[in-house]
């Protein structure tokens, strides 16, 4: 897929892909994958998941990387937590 299928998605909020509560996989799974508790995890493709807060509330630090910038407001904005942003280079 394009990422301008990703952005239009976000746009029209159309984002039947996203869970309104944590994976229940990563919570079922996430004891044996931990290591020490406080490893950085990166979230690749994040949009505004709750898994990465609930990550956060286990002690890791999040790195969550996102195209759309929808997504990274929307999260930022329903979350109301305060975060380290760091704008990239849009892909081509």
């Amino acid at each position: 897929m394009e990422h301008e299928f990703w952005h239009e998605r976000w746009a029209k909020d159309q984002i039947g892909f996203h869970e309104g509560t944590v994976n229940q996989y990563l919570h079922d799974h996430w004891p044996e994958l931990a290591g020490n508790g406080t490893d950085a995890v990166f979230v690749p493709l994040c949009g505004k998941a709750h898994d990465m807060w609930w990550l956060h509330d286990r002690g890791h630090p999040i790195i969550g990387v996102e195209l759309s910038e929808v997504a990274c407001k929307d999260f930022f904005e329903e979350a109301q937590e305060k975060a380290s942003v760091h704008p990239g280079e849009p892909f081509t």
